[in-house]
């Protein structure tokens, strides 16, 4: 204001900003490069420059509904005595075309001209700095088509009941078997939708590795075979509960087991095993005694929510039950859990997560330790990182040069 003598303007064009909604407030070198929340790094930036400086969509910075009325023409002003100013329509037809047809082609080019290809993922990764998805149902109606429009090759238009079975056959011939997950177009098969589709006398991935491709599979299971499975495994281990029902223990999951037996308490009477005890059946007054138990009554952690649990005698569903969930319930009875995993990160997040591991000394984990350790997961960073060793090899390099 001190160099505008009084007025509000733009940091880069100069434009008188009118309203606090028209004020943007921006870092000049952005925070996760090392900028700092300092008067000298900061300014107010117009919409138009921006959306020119960061390529972001309105949303980001308006509400969904003052955005719908921001592009309608209402726009929203702090009453001020002896003001008088008027919206032209050429700017306000400049504001309503923040991503017309002309500006999302133009950044779907240039992604497509850099990566060759373009992918639904694409689009919700930041630093690929792409417009909503919704503008591809808006301008193009689908995927296929806007790919189809910037003459990228789209496999799934070539698939029919000849191709697919004769691509799934060359796969199982070169790997000797086929799993879901290589249903990818960079295995250059078809997605399981895609076959289930052309074949409806199939009903899932099993039927086709069954009757397509005459390969073993897993035994389906009926009631006679899943009683003996229990039985064998109460034989061996003493009893059932449904953290039990797992493939890999040779059992029923407890999607077959509700499904012939109804509840797991019917199941457990037909193979022999001990009866859980219900739910609505453990006080709170008994979680609490249990936890006193376990972890005493002064300084309360451990290590994870899987540690604790492999100690603590009831379920989590319990505790889900009682409580919300294992959060609510660790804040009640004040246990401190050293490595919890959080369900989601915003992009500040993960850089102060992975700076504080950085600036403590530590070596770059490898991607199966991340989410055990603490630190934000793989598919995390990489919605904020195009490779997710970038923001580890940043920070160090950052650290190094300040010395720590």
């Amino acid at each position: 204001m001190r160099k505008n003598n009084g007025d509000i303007c733009c940091a880069i064009c100069g434009t008188k900003l009118l309203s606090i909604n028209e004020c943007h407030f921006d870092h000049i070198i952005p925070f996760a490069k090392g900028g700092k929340s300092t008067a000298e790094n900061c300014q107010i930036l117009c919409i138009s420059c921006n959306l020119k400086k960061t390529d972001k969509m309105l949303n980001d910075f308006l509400l969904e509904d003052k955005a719908k009325r921001f592009l309608e023409g209402e726009v929203e002003t702090t009453p001020m005595q002896d003001l008088n100013f008027e919206i032209l329509p050429e700017d306000m037809d400049q504001l309503k075309g923040y991503m017309s047809k002309e500006k999302f082609d133009q950044a779907i080019l240039s992604f497509i001209t850099r990566k060759g290809d373009i992918h639904k993922v694409d689009f919700g990764r930041e630093y690929n700095h792409l417009p909503s998805i919704h503008y591809v149902n808006k301008y193009y109606g689908d995927l296929h088509t806007l790919k189809k429009a910037f003459g990228v090759e789209d496999l799934s238009a070539n698939w029919n009941r000849e191709t697919i079975k004769a691509s799934l056959e060359r796969y199982v011939g070169q790997k000797g078997d086929i799993l879901q997950k290589d249903l990818t177009k960079k295995n250059k098969l078809p997605s399981l939708p895609c076959i289930l589709s052309h074949y409806p006398e199939y009903k899932n991935f099993t039927d086709i590795k069954k009757n397509m491709l005459n390969l073993t599979v897993r035994p389906s299971w009926d009631k006679k075979s899943a009683i003996q499975a229990g039985k064998d495994y109460v034989e061996k281990h003493g009893k059932i509960t449904e953290s039990c029902l797992r493939a890999e223990n040779n059992l029923p999951t407890s999607r077959v087991v509700y499904n012939y037996f109804e509840s797991l308490t019917a199941y457990q009477q037909a193979v022999g095993s001990a009866i859980s005890k219900k739910n609505s059946l453990i006080s709170e007054i008994e979680i609490e005694n249990a936890v006193n138990q376990l972890l005493g009554e002064k300084e309360r952690v451990v290590n994870s929510r899987k540690d604790f649990f492999e100690l603590f005698p009831y379920s989590p569903s319990t505790i889900n039950k009682r409580f919300g969930s294992f959060c609510d319930f660790c804040q009640k009875y004040n246990i401190n859990v050293k490595h919890s995993k959080k369900a989601k990160y915003t992009k500040q997040e993960v850089d102060d997560a992975v700076a504080k591991w950085v600036k403590a000394g530590k070596e770059m984990p490898s991607a199966k330790e991340l989410s055990r350790l603490g630190l934000p997961s793989i598919s995390v960073i990489l919605k904020y990182y195009e490779n997710w060793k970038e923001p580890f090899i940043f920070y160090r390099k950052l650290y190094d040069k300040l010395g720590k």
